[in-house]
């Protein structure tokens, strides 16, 4: 008897909510455990962290593959057990050699999940995806949160049983992630329509071209968890307890409102509708966190809050655009390499975010913070027409896949 579909949605939330409980343990740790257990130099780790980070997008599209051929089920244990090994082998680690090594399996892994949860909520969520995923969104900032909560004991404690603790629970995040995905059922791969030839997403220039211009986007991303806390600490007179604030206010909007803005965008011209209107107000949130040094203190604070709502606001729009341009121009056949190679672009966007925004940010001055403003507007502004363009592409290619099979 084949399980309800709100009973496969349920596993796969609880699947993906527990590995994100312990990615949010592992997060905030990963540069303190290579610099206070291991005793590398933390310029030698963020190099390498940022360098493997790099490489391991290269594993999005390949799995993606694999699952969109064998089903996203069974590729998706094997991707979980095998994370789970890699993030094992850290407690192996105790010099560069080995660092880089592990680093660059995790990284691997990391970079295949999009791919395989891409494929596993495009099967799962079937027509309602877009809405769907929105919701597994919320539930990640919730587990997020929980879980940089625990992490803050080991910070506290700093110690290496501390440490060791806190990779046990991350593995022990991705095996039971792989026991919840295994009670669902077998997902069977979409059919390759007969003349739809082997195009690989890599090769699907304007889907990677809306990827990379969400990957401008997504800046707003590391410009909160990583600029945002330097801005306040060190160039305004918020106290610094204004930074936890900050990331609670972002994470419980998300929570509370994600569902609530992605519902309506369903259809590629939607996410790109959603993704325009994300880059004004990006850039507007920025700016109030730049006008946050030019005020005295509460002043300041109420400016921080409000641009940090205002780019949570942002971010909720740009995340119902993703989903619904991600998975509307990706073939049905090929959800999860289309998956992995969106992230790619979205993947790059995060790697070069820490020097641009450090050298417009904190080297540049004003007009370096009105260039970014102008960057994000522009960035949004372009995603509907290139996003066109890759739809037509979707529908030219489904075209001849149709006149191919009549004749």
């Amino acid at each position: 008897m084949a399980r309800r579909p709100t009973t496969v949605r349920r596993s796969l939330s609880a699947a993906l909510f527990v590995r994100f409980l312990g990615a949010g343990v592992w997060a905030p740790l990963q540069v303190l455990f290579f610099v206070r257990s291991v005793g590398l130099s933390t310029s030698h780790v963020v190099l390498g962290l940022t360098a493997a980070g790099l490489a391991g997008l290269a594993a999005g599209p390949v799995v993606g593959r694999l699952a969109d051929r064998f089903g996203p089920r069974e590729v998706g244990i094997a991707g979980l057990v095998a994370q789970a090994a890699a993030a094992a082998a850290l407690m192996t680690v105790r010099g560069m050699g080995g660092f880089l090594v592990v680093i660059t399996l995790v990284a691997l892994g990391r970079g295949a999940f999009p791919a395989i949860s891409g494929a596993l909520v495009a099967h799962v969520g079937g027509d309602d995806k877009v809405t769907f995923r929105a919701r597994i969104y919320s539930l990640q900032n919730l587990a997020m949160v929980i879980g940089s909560l625990l992490g803050g004991l080991v910070l506290q404690a700093d110690t290496r049983l501390a440490y060791t603790i806190a990779i046990g629970a991350d593995v022990v995040s991705y095996l039971a992630a792989a026991l919840l995905v295994a009670r669902l059922p077998h997902l069977p791969p979409v059919p390759r329509q007969h003349g739809s030839g082997h195009r690989y997403a890599l090769t699907d220039r304007p889907f990677l071209a809306v990827s990379l211009l969400s990957g401008v986007l997504v800046m707003f991303d590391v410009f909160l968890t990583v600029l945002m806390p330097v801005w306040i600490a060190e160039h305004t007179d918020a106290p610094r307890w204004t930074v936890s604030l900050i990331f609670a206010l972002s994470c419980a909007l998300v929570v509370l409102c994600q569902t609530r803005v992605a519902k309506g965008v369903d259809t590629p011209r939607d996410g790109a509708r959603a993704m325009r209107r994300s880059g004004p107000v990006i850039a507007a949130a920025m700016l109030l966190v730049f006008a946050a040094a030019q005020v005295p203190t509460y002043v300041a604070m109420a400016l921080l809050l409000v641009g940090a709502a205002v780019l949570t606001l942002g971010e909720m729009l740009f995340t119902a655009g993703e989903y619904a341009l991600s998975f509307g121009l990706a073939p049905d056949h090929a959800q999860g390499e289309y998956q992995g190679a969106f992230a790619v672009g979205v993947g790059i966007g995060g790697a070069v975010a820490p020097t641009v925004l450090n050298a417009l940010c904190l080297v540049a001055g004003p007009p370096g913070w009105f260039a970014l403003a102008a960057l994000m507007v522009t960035a949004g502004a372009l995603v509907p027409p290139v996003a066109a363009v890759a739809e037509r592409s979707r529908a030219s290619r489904t075209s001849v896949t149709v006149t191919g099979t009549t004749t």
